[in-house]
């Protein structure tokens, strides 16, 4: 199988050494999305909407973003990992993610964790399956 990589224009360069996105096949793999991914210069200085709801909303785009890049669309994802600074924003997280994706047919895994700017909430992977790509 061939592996095509997605580095979408309405987005910034990664930060490190990786793409945006790795297509193998029919999957598509999305590597970690935050609500700085379409905002450029050293990770460190760029400028974060403050709150968990901004954020979540700002890095489902930029994931619908890399979907549409591949060809994929957000119905086409069946995981997502979400990784968030306080525990007490899963509901509101969960709630942003039910108005991405309406529709059930996908896993999701949930993880506190300290990010990579000290301003991120919220980051997300996911993984998209379509019939017939390649």
């Amino acid at each position: 199988m061939k592996k095509l990589v997605f580095n979408p224009d309405t987005l910034a360069p990664p930060v490190g050494h990786f793409d945006r996105a790795v297509q193998i096949g029919p999957w598509l793999f999305i590597s970690g999305t935050s609500a700085l991914t379409h905002k450029t210069g050293p990770i460190d200085q760029r400028k974060l909407s403050p709150t968990i709801e901004e954020q979540t909303r700002e890095t489902l785009i930029n994931i619908k973003r890399v979907c549409e890049a591949a060809g994929f669309s957000m119905d086409d994802i069946y995981e997502i990992r979400f990784f968030i600074t306080r525990r007490e924003f899963f509901g509101t997280v969960d709630g942003i993610i039910r108005e991405f994706m309406p529709k059930r047919g996908f896993v999701a895994h949930a993880y506190q964790a300290e990010l990579m700017n000290r301003d991120m909430l919220i980051e997300i992977e996911a993984n998209a399956y379509r019939e017939g790509s390649s």
